[in-house]
């Protein structure tokens, strides 16, 4: 492999490493991203290869690897100068050896009662959420051969993040961190069982886009301060340590950035479970979105990342061109997921948005049963039915 250069890790980057470093190989493989890309009437296999080396040439965390460093511990960044693209089928619990290889692998499924797809395999920290929808858009561009703007690299954003003029909000990120982490006594957590359920509200997204309005919040945190009341009402604790997984994608330099960008970052969330959502929800609004200003941090300054202290919390957005006009709101239901993925923090909910509200739970507590996670979903999809039809 001929390598072009090797640079630091951006705090993005550090984040997945960090978390890579503390997990048992077996579980190694759950930060794959599996997806799957349709591929337009027409087009042939070698004109989706040609165009996924393009997509490798053009975003260099494609093409890149991670390999030790001088300093004990430390890790850099080795982009090759040549695409190394893997064109074969492979299982998404493969795990990547990312010393050695490019963290992607892409081949085309064909089945006769189906249309062809791209199915690709690649590791969050070569492509988070946001670079994942910047790399489907890219390779349908390049695939109608579209002028496209250069690339950002993640390399850059390293060398930014490691300049004096970033140290001072690094260190105020710290200490951020910091305060909120010892703002809300640890509880001892024992890890149970696996269980993840999905919530299927019937709330369409114009309709909880209008009751967050109502309420003067914005749409995640809404949904984020419904959480909240959940978790205190079921806990018996007002003030509840919530983690969001902060984009950091503010600035316009790094939005269309193929990289790994999302860290934890943590929030105090002072409930009134007897009392009435609005004057809650204005309050975690304000506290998300100071919390979201010190999304970006050093992860190997603020000392090991405890996943059971706290509440997570992930928002998944929608669309740019999704539809805000209310709707009617239709049954709900809740549906039972299989286990996976445990690594990570041991209560977590990812709520979406589009086209309708779906929350879906992931609990790994002792004490915590089916029940009890049902109990939890119908307590939150109730106090949203109640904040979209106040604000009717």
């Amino acid at each position: 492999m001929r390598i072009q250069g090797s640079y630091p890790l951006t705090m993005g980057q550090l984040s997945m490493w960090k978390a890579l470093m503390v997990r048992p190989p077996e579980q190694l493989w759950e930060s794959n991203l599996d997806l799957a890309w349709p591929i337009p009437a027409g087009i042939t296999v070698e004109q989706v290869r040609h165009t996924l080396t393009a997509l490798a040439l053009r975003h260099e965390s494609l093409r890149t690897v991670y390999r030790p460093a001088d300093e004990p511990g430390e890790v850099r960044q080795a982009v090759l100068r040549d695409p190394l693209v893997r064109f074969a089928q492979a299982s998404v619990r493969e795990p990547f050896d990312l010393t050695e290889q490019p963290a992607w692998r892409a081949w085309v499924h064909t089945c006769d009662d189906e249309p062809p797809q791209v199915q690709l395999v690649i590791h969050h920290i070569a492509a988070d959420g946001a670079a994942v929808r910047t790399l489907e858009s890219d390779f349908y561009a390049l695939l109608r051969d579209e002028p496209l703007r250069a690339a950002p690299a993640p390399r850059e954003l390293a060398e930014r993040q490691r300049s004096d003029a970033f140290r001072d909000r690094l260190t105020a990120a710290g200490e951020y961190r910091r305060q909120m982490v010892t703002a809300v006594p640890r509880t001892p957590v024992s890890r149970g069982a696996l269980l993840r359920a999905h919530a299927h509200t019937g709330i369409p997204y114009g309709a909880a886009r209008r009751a967050a309005q109502h309420l003067q919040v914005t749409l995640p945190n809404l949904l984020l301060a419904v959480y909240a009341q959940v978790l205190a009402a079921s806990t018996g604790v007002a003030d509840q340590l919530l983690w969001q997984l902060s984009a950091n994608r503010l600035e316009p330099s790094v939005r269309r950035l193929v990289s790994s960008m999302t860290q934890w970052v943590p929030m105090l969330a002072s409930c009134d479970p007897g009392g009435p959502l609005g004057p809650v929800a204005r309050e975690v609004n304000v506290a998300a979105v100071n919390a979201m200003r010190h999304g970006v941090y050093d992860p190997f300054a603020v000392g090991t990342h405890d996943f059971d202290h706290g509440s997570y919390f992930t928002f998944l957005p929608p669309p740019d061109d999704a539809d805000p006009e209310p709707s009617e709101v239709t049954p709900g239901r809740i549906e039972w997921l299989p286990p996976r993925a445990y690594s990570g923090a041991s209560f977590y909910l990812v709520a979406r948005a589009y086209p309708s509200v779906q929350l879906t739970l992931r609990v790994m507590r002792d004490g915590y049963g089916r029940a009890d996670v049902e109990r939890f979903l119908t307590a939150m999809v109730d106090l949203l039915l109640r904040s979209v039809e106040d604000a009717r």
